[in-house]
């Protein structure tokens, strides 16, 4: 981290001047004061040091994560080239920005941090304010999981938005983001409720139960199969809808022109246009 690179010399300092007091003369002692104030200081601020920091000089995935990105995710291999790393500097960014909890399990897989931020930046890449700071923790178990707002239903995902928490099951999720026209997208999904609840005031459409027919002619996904899949009692069809949107753009195009026109404003992106590369 480049607070830690930053503090570095002031603890060596610190060390320094606190042994040449005990040992020399203890007029060192007045050195100690200001290096460990400055230490202090850049403790309490060391996420804003980091930040500045990584805005001028932004980081890269990991080539694993790169050719896992290039092989298997869809959004990102229809970028433009001159995207790409734009892209995945803010997935980068993002995954720092966010704190990942594993429950029933040891650490979050660095794939699995870089896959969750992926599924948020792929909402917000078309804006320069690309994080969503009132979600920032991310609680990761390795299956389905019941919770105090669904303690009957083991599911695969959910928001719980007083404590701005998303929760999901890896494996699904891992699944889902490889093979999202097999699978329903539980990433992209969730994200897609965090973002309503982040810009609640941009114009999405009201949908009424007729929408179902449509969506599952765009992916070839029942209300039934979804529902079962994330395995909750009721989906609200217009986060299934945006996920949709990001999953199926060609298709989402043809079938909902107009709700398509709609989110290629509020996301700021076309994603059925088709560019150079």
């Amino acid at each position: 981290m480049p607070s830690r690179l930053l503090a570095l010399p002031f603890a060596v300092g610190f060390f320094l001047f606190f042994y040449l007091a005990w040992a020399k003369d203890e007029s060192f002692a007045i050195y100690v004061i200001p290096c460990s104030i400055i230490i202090g200081l850049i403790y309490v601020f060391a996420p804003q040091i980091d930040w500045w920091w990584y805005k001028r000089n932004p980081p890269d995935l990991s080539d694993g994560i790169r050719r896992f990105f290039g092989e298997r995710f869809s959004f990102y291999t229809r970028l433009p080239l001159l995207k790409k790393e734009p892209f995945r500097q803010k997935v980068a960014m993002f995954n720092l920005a966010t704190d990942f909890k594993p429950m029933v399990m040891e650490v979050v897989p660095e794939d699995a941090k870089a896959v969750i931020s992926a599924c948020a930046v792929q909402l917000t890449f078309g804006r320069d304010d690309f994080l969503l700071p009132a979600f920032e923790n991310v609680v990761v178990y390795p299956h389905p999981f019941p919770s105090p707002q669904f303690p009957e239903h083991f599911h695969l995902s959910e928001i719980f938005e007083e404590d701005g928490v998303i929760l999901f099951s890896l494996p699904h999720l891992m699944k889902s983001f490889a093979e999202p026209t097999l699978y329903y997208a539980t990433g992209l999904h969730e994200y897609a409720k965090v973002f309503m609840l982040s810009y609640p005031d941009e114009p999405y459409p009201s949908f009424g139960d007729e929408i179902w027919e449509k969506l599952e002619a765009i992916s070839q996904f029942s209300k039934e199969a979804i529902e079962n899949w994330i395995n909750l009692p009721y989906i609200d069809p217009l986060p299934v809808s945006i996920a949709h949107f990001f999953v199926f753009p060609d298709r989402f195009k043809e079938v909902l022109p107009e709700v398509y026109a709609t989110y290629a404003e509020i996301f700021r992106q076309d994603l059925a246009k088709k560019e150079d590369v």
